[in-house]
């Protein structure tokens, strides 16, 4: 059997490291080419989910627009229907009174938020002062 000298030991060692960091050369470049290879594979379907998401965005827009109409088309007939409640002689007094303070609450003004001072003056002379705040 032949000896083995520390030398030897050192050039295997050295050998052996040179090995290893060409091994890791190599695996760092593999790494950095599939990551290439995969990004340019895979940017079809990452322009794809890109125009999704605007699509998306556009959609939401639109949609939060459609809701803004609507409720601005509820606000308008919700304070016309309590215009004619308050307009209404057949309904009570007190009646027409909580449905005027509602609707100025909502932001009803003009002719008929006067009209409704005036009921609660009425209001006020019919059952002396009995109207609650």
């Amino acid at each position: 059997m032949e000896n083995i000298t520390i030398g030897d030991i050192q050039h295997i060692l050295t050998n052996f490291a040179s090995i290893i960091t060409a091994g890791g050369i190599v695996c760092v470049f593999a790494l950095k080419v599939g990551k290439k290879v995969l990004d340019k594979s895979l940017q079809p379907f990452n322009d794809k989910m890109n125009e999704m998401d605007k699509l998306r965005i556009e959609q939401h827009e639109e949609t939060k627009q459609e809701i803004k109409v609507i409720r601005d088309e509820l606000t308008k007939n919700s304070l016309n229907t309590m215009k004619n409640t308050i307009c209404n002689d057949n309904i009570p007094l007190s009646e027409r009174i909580s449905v005027g303070r509602d609707y100025i609450d909502k932001g009803g003004n003009g002719a008929v938020k006067v009209y409704l001072q005036e009921l609660e003056e009425e209001y006020k002379k019919r059952f002396k002062g009995n109207l609650t705040n």
